[in-house]
């Protein structure tokens, strides 16, 4: 570290453009994702969402994920498959396939596939003939769950059991699925949801209350590894309630987050979530947000949701795709989508200057690239623990406690309730719930 008598004592000098020009590349260890590669392998080890059920119709779809074009159909016996796009055979584009009550048949010659990839029948090939025994289309394994179709993409011996959620069994809660997608790199997408302090400029200081008043308020902002990735801790001052909420980032690329409007105005305890999505490479330029956007009562109490515009390519809330403004209102109130995708089709992290605001930036990187170099290794990597009834336990949340503290007793206070979420993973809802009202009721400010 460089000591304070080398610190430089005064600013540089201004218009430096020429000598600031760089050759430098991007990140390839974290954002290039194709087959082979460290990221795209790390990211088949898990389950991943390729699109809603609802894009399915009669017609095969044609799908892109982690660089792979791909084919995904519904026979008419219900099942889905999620094959390699070109026919084993000669070539030609199952999009353009036959659905059978049992697999698909490519246009072209008649072969038949399964859903699995194997071959059923060889066009005009002898039923007993040998090629059905030696020939296998590429194929995915498809689970279909609330709407949203997810595929495993790894080596068929080391697919994990498809996991649930603990949010995903909380009653009273509507979930509506949503697709939506970004012209830019999936880290970029990703790493947001770990950028607590751009919700303070860009979404209320930079664009005007976008996410509601509260959120706009100074918090402090800490950060912790939790069984699933990481939190990061926010803790405001609201007139005389303090707030904390909890954000995750479920590694390697889903994400949860709080009530959209939340405006910390009455009395809560481990409120949950009104958001769970995945940040999923279509290749290494573009990005498919994809899950489900959640709603109850008490995450939308003013009914400010509006599930009409909730599906392919919509979601209720500014800022996140291109063709809800013009470009005149997206550059006067820039929202995430803009600043993501301006950062370059994929941000060239050697050119960044991290502030200590970006903390929690950098230990998402962290964090990542540990378990990419851990499967480059050859090593398993870590999948999502299992809780209460063997669902993912989760860890964000909204916490407001009528109490008013200084700068000092917040951080406090924030770190007390997080540290209580964070332990209590094995716990019920109802349980957890009771766990952090006790501790917000227990918590004492220290004296001076």
């Amino acid at each position: 570290m460089t000591s304070a008598m080398n610190q430089p004592t005064e600013r540089p000098a201004g218009f430096q453009g020429y000598v600031h020009q760089s050759q430098a590349r991007e990140d390839e260890e974290l954002t290039h994702v194709d087959h082979g590669t460290s990221c795209g392998e790390y990211l088949r080890r898990f389950w991943q969402p390729v699109a809603m059920s609802s894009e399915l119709g009669e017609l095969p779809l044609v799908v892109k994920i982690l660089g792979e074009e791909l084919v995904l159909f519904r026979d008419k016996s219900n099942s889905v498959g999620l094959l390699h796009k070109h026919c084993a055979h000669r070539g030609a584009s199952l999009e353009y396939g036959i659905i059978a009550e049992r697999g698909i048949i490519c246009c072209y010659h008649g072969w038949h596939y399964d859903v699995d990839g194997t071959l059923i029948r060889a066009g005009s090939e002898r039923l007993d003939s040998p090629i059905c025994k030696n020939v296998v289309q590429g194929a995915y394994p498809v689970t279909e769950k609330d709407g949203i179709l997810f595929t495993y993409m790894g080596p068929p011996d080391k697919r994990p059991d498809f996991p649930e959620y603990d949010t995903q069994h909380l009653p009273g809660v509507e979930r509506i699925p949503f697709s939506l997608t970004t012209p830019c790199n999936w880290l970029q997408v990703y790493e947001n949801t770990q950028d607590p302090i751009h919700v303070l400029h860009l979404h209320t200081r930079s664009s005007g209350v976008q996410f509601g008043v509260a959120s706009g308020v100074d918090q402090i902002i800490e950060y912790e590894t939790s069984p699933t990735g990481m939190i990061n801790i926010q803790t405001r001052q609201v007139e005389e309630y303090t707030w904390v909420r909890t954000v995750e980032a479920i590694l390697p690329n889903a994400n949860q987050t709080g009530a959209i409007w939340e405006e910390a105005e009455a009395e809560k305890y481990f409120q949950r979530t009104a958001i769970l999505r995945w940040m999923v490479p279509i290749d290494n330029f573009s990005t498919r947000t994809i899950g489900w956007r959640d709603y109850s009562s008490e995450t939308d109490p003013r009914d400010q949701g509006d599930r009409s515009l909730v599906g392919k390519e919509s979601i209720d809330f500014v800022g996140q795709t291109e063709d809800e403004r013009s470009y005149h209102e997206r550059q006067q109130q820039p929202g995430d989508f803009e600043a993501q995708v301006s950062q370059r089709p994929i941000a060239i992290h050697a050119r960044e200057n991290l502030a200590s605001s970006d903390s929690g930036v950098a230990r998402l990187r962290q964090l990542l690239r540990g378990h990419v170099r851990n499967v480059a290794k050859g090593n398993d990597p870590p999948q999502p623990p299992r809780g209460y009834k063997g669902w993912v336990s989760t860890y964000t949340q909204d916490t407001v406690y009528p109490i008013t503290l200084d700068a000092l007793q917040r951080q406090e206070f924030g770190r007390a309730v997080a540290d209580t979420v964070l332990e209590t993973g094995d716990l019920n809802h109802e349980n957890r719930t009771r766990s952090v009202k006790k501790r917000c009721k227990k918590y004492v400010p220290p004296t001076s």
